[in-house]
């Protein structure tokens, strides 16, 4: 198959990465995969990886020009099938299909990103053939949340990660935490610090919590770390990409979102071997199995969270070693990159043969 990726955002979401990595597989496969997009740092990861891809101009929603250009790439390079991710490209890089009779496949991340809308419910009645989504709980979410939404509209199909050769299956003193993420008030890390401060304070345990990433609490975060002199025990790192290089150095990953899709933070966190404590919200209890690779705890439950940091910190080495073995036992068994591109190739296929 001759498969479109198309995103119009500037801004790098775990919905680029997806593309990317299960483009790869799925050129390996015997697929062939261009991408479409305005982000040009995206178009340069994805020729680094041998993909054509081009930079489009999005405009407005319906843009004609945009509806042109899409229509002329199509044409040029035989395209079967397209994914597309938020409703511009919908609105431009899938009406080029449906003149086309190309099938739209529309992946979403969020139930938030659909809205009960007559332009909506429209779109998805003229131009989308299928709804992709990454868990199986996102998927009831849509069907019971929308009724223009019907069970066999949506597939869900697991994202997924190889395994790191380097992991974390020795725990060591003191405990080192990691946590990567936007730096802002919807990822929860006020309540992370609170818990770690109780947990220095109340319990004066030794630790170790990086935190990696950029946003609007950094400073905030700089100030209270500085006030309460914890500047050994919890270090603002900033933005990183190499997380297969930073995460194995860690024991327990961590997050601490109040809303979140398919995180694929975790994902990592899990083939570094890292246990995970984390939100149980959207698709995480579907990645987590309660103390075996993981554990769960409520939103804003600064108590919980205190009382589970403080459990990873005295786990003896044997059951630190259980767990972090686990971590990766899932990731090969449930969320394998390879097995699920297989998965994503099988149900792309269906919809191109109409079945």
């Amino acid at each position: 198959m001759n498969i479109a990726f198309i995103t119009s955002t500037h801004r790098w979401g775990g919905v680029k990465t997806w593309m990317l990595e299960f483009g790869n597989e799925l050129n390996k496969l015997g697929h062939s995969c261009y991408y479409f997009a305005s982000d040009k740092n995206f178009i340069k990861k994805a020729r680094e990886n041998y993909h054509i891809s081009h930079i489009i101009k999005f405009g407005a929603d319906y843009n004609i020009f945009a509806v042109k250009a899409f229509y002329s790439y199509f044409r040029k390079y035989k395209i079967d099938i397209i994914i597309c991710n938020i409703y511009k490209e919908i609105r431009t890089a899938g009406i080029a299909a449906k003149l086309l009779a190309i099938p739209v496949i529309h992946r979403v991340g969020l139930v938030g990103d659909l809205k009960n809308k007559i332009d909506v419910i429209i779109n998805h009645k003229l131009i989308v053939d299928k709804i992709l989504v990454p868990c199986k709980g996102m998927k009831d979410k849509l069907v019971e949340t929308f009724k223009f939404i019907k069970e066999q509209d949506v597939e869900y199909v697991y994202n997924g990660k190889i395994p790191y050769e380097k992991r974390s299956i020795m725990k060591t003193d003191p405990v080192r935490f990691v946590i990567t993420s936007k730096v802002e008030e919807t990822k929860g890390h006020k309540d992370l610090f609170e818990a770690l401060l109780k947990l220095d304070k109340e319990f004066n345990i030794n630790f170790l919590c990086d935190i990696y990433g950029e946003g609007e609490l950094e400073g905030w975060l700089d100030e209270q770390i500085k006030k309460y002199k914890l500047d050994s025990k919890i270090r603002l790192k900033g933005f990183s990409l190499g997380l297969g290089e930073i995460l194995p150095n860690y024991h327990f990953g961590i997050l601490t979102s109040y809303s979140e899709g398919f995180p694929n933070v975790v994902l990592e966190y899990l083939a570094a071997g890292l246990p995970v404590i984390s939100t149980n919200i959207a698709c995480i209890p579907e990645l987590i199995e309660e103390s075996k690779n993981g554990f769960l705890y409520f939103p804003g439950n600064i108590d919980q969270l205190t009382k589970l940091l403080h459990k990873c910190c005295l786990m003896e080495k044997n059951c630190y070693k259980k767990m972090s073995l686990h971590a990766v036992n899932s990731i090969e068994k449930k969320f394998n990159l390879k097995k699920n591109a297989k998965l994503l190739s099988v149900f792309l296929e269906k919809i191109v043969r109409g079945e």
